[in-house]
């Protein structure tokens, strides 16, 4: 699955979320480019409360850091069976009104 990263044509920097300025150099030449979403799995938690209805009654939720091979960290859910050192693969998901990252472990074939 492939997912979406804003890259800064200036440097060349990969930023996510979507930012204004680029992260490194400041310039403002942003474009979304195609990444395959593979990183590894640094830390986890457990979320046991939530604001947002969507979320209710899936409670508590694994998520986690990831550091993409891109060299950007975001926070993604955590399917069953991914830990940390894992490598990773993000796929997206729609949950009410919002796409959310899911971290699933990387199948070897």
């Amino acid at each position: 699955m492939t997912i979406r990263l804003q890259t800064c044509a200036g440097c060349g920097a990969r930023q996510y979320p979507e930012r204004d300025l680029c992260r490194v150099c400041l310039a403002d030449e942003l474009r979304l480019v195609d990444d395959h979403g593979r990183g590894r799995l640094i830390a986890e938690t457990k979320l046991h409360r939530s604001l947002d209805p969507a979320f209710a009654s899936e409670l508590p939720l694994r998520i986690g850091t990831v550091a993409l091979e891109a060299g950007v960290r975001l926070i993604a859910f955590l399917a069953p069976g991914a830990a940390p050192g894992d490598t990773v693969v993000l796929r997206a998901a729609r949950r009410g009104e919002q796409t959310i990252f899911i971290a699933e472990k990387e199948q070897r074939e």
